[in-house]
């Protein structure tokens, strides 16, 4: 860059977290990490996973690396973190891959028909 700022840049692994499989470069991130007393973090997609499957439990359906804040978020240490933290979940499940390709039977309309398969699935009220 050559103009004294701090810079870095991350090249992206294999991860099925697509939407932010890309190489990233430039001082604002470094520049936000060290001002905010924050830090980066590698997430494995296992972790993004685990965090994706809880986001589900909670009702959200989010693709991968939408699921990246909280992954970060449940990678820390017990009290490492001090005051309040927000973990933005930037995108629904819609663009996962993969997608659409599990298909179930239809099921009626009616409540009950509906209350049973979600039994079915492990999903009881």
């Amino acid at each position: 860059m050559g103009q004294g700022l701090p810079a870095t840049r991350v090249e992206v692994g294999a991860t099925g977290a697509d939407g932010i499989a890309c190489a990233v470069s430039g001082y604002r991130g470094v520049l936000a990490v060290r001002d905010s007393g924050g830090r980066s973090m590698l997430l494995t997609d296992e972790c993004l996973r685990a965090a994706q499957a809880e986001l589900a439990r909670a009702g959200m359906w989010a693709e991968l690396s939408a699921a990246a804040g909280l992954a970060g978020l449940r990678s820390c240490a017990a009290g490492e973190l001090d005051g309040p933290v927000v973990c933005v979940s930037t995108s629904s499940g819609f663009k996962g891959r993969g997608v659409g390709e599990d298909r179930s039977e239809p099921v009626s309309p009616e409540w009950e028909a509906v209350r049973a398969r979600l039994r079915a699935a492990g999903l009881d009220d």
